[in-house]
């Protein structure tokens, strides 16, 4: 497992690789986050013809909990990754937060969701307040879980937008389970956007955005060697451009 970062290999996914040892990094403040995903929304809207700026969904992250990613945790790497993402829940969720999942070996949710009150110190107060041991990586009980908590009444008229971010590969032994798991919820009103953000191959994650057997393409993919320098617009556009087809074909676009 690795540090955060893209490489486009297949469909879905995009490479940045810098020319030299030194990396401009991404500068994250929420109010640069919010206008470059306006940005994007209203040039989505404008090629796509789907006025995306008046959808409604339910927001989420997957966060990858596992080991190798103790340090981004600690030096505010995962902060500003939140802070990217959030932006998201307030242009789409009626309630304008973030619901937030830590996974290793097994998956949690955080009892506060994060919002614009509470979002600059939300790692440091809010996921490592719960001193959750860093384990190892399995995604199949992640995916289980956001599978079972989303699939409900509501979800039949409100799609979920969820981001799912690791920084490696999970284990073998968890390689069908996961194949089931993302079968099973492919029918359901869940949209599950794969990050792999640093120098594994990510190949298992493009292998389930491209796994057969679904009833929907419920997924997309994108991957980074680190996240930290890939612009907003980049990694905006990456993370819509295969929800507005599953949006056509699941019908909550007419």
């Amino acid at each position: 497992m690795a540090f955060f970062g893209f490489g486009k290999k297949d469909k879905g996914t995009t490479e940045t690789t810098p020319a030299t040892d030194f990396v401009q990094r991404q500068k994250v403040t929420l109010d640069k986050s919010k206008a470059d995903l306006n940005r994007v929304v209203v040039n989505l809207s404008k090629e796509t013809g789907v006025n995306l700026a008046n959808m409604k969904a339910r927001v989420a992250v997957v966060m990858d909990h596992s080991g190798s990613i103790k340090f981004q945790f600690e030096n505010g790497n995962i902060q500003n990754i939140l802070t990217r993402i959030l932006p998201f829940a307030l242009q789409f969720d009626d309630n304008g937060e973030l619901e937030v999942f830590i996974f290793d070996d097994v998956c949690h949710q955080m009892d506060v969701d994060m919002n614009e009150e509470n979002y600059a110190t939300y790692v440091k107060d809010v996921i490592m307040k719960k001193n959750y041991p860093y384990g190892g990586t399995q995604y199949a009980p992640a995916i289980h879980m956001i599978d079972k908590y989303y699939n409900d009444t509501q979800s039949k008229v409100i799609p979920t937008l969820v981001f799912f971010i690791t920084d490696g590969n999970n284990y073998v032994s968890d390689h069908r389970p996961s194949d089931k798991a993302i079968i099973e919820s492919s029918d359901h009103g869940i949209f599950i956007m794969f990050i792999g953000s640093g120098n594994a191959d990510f190949d298992y994650l493009r292998h389930l955005d491209n796994l057969d057997g679904r009833k929907f393409d419920n997924t997309g993919f994108m991957s980074t060697k680190d996240l930290n320098t890939t612009q907003n617009a980049t990694m905006f556009m990456e993370s819509l451009k295969d929800y507005i087809p599953w949006l056509k074909a699941k019908g909550y676009i007419h």
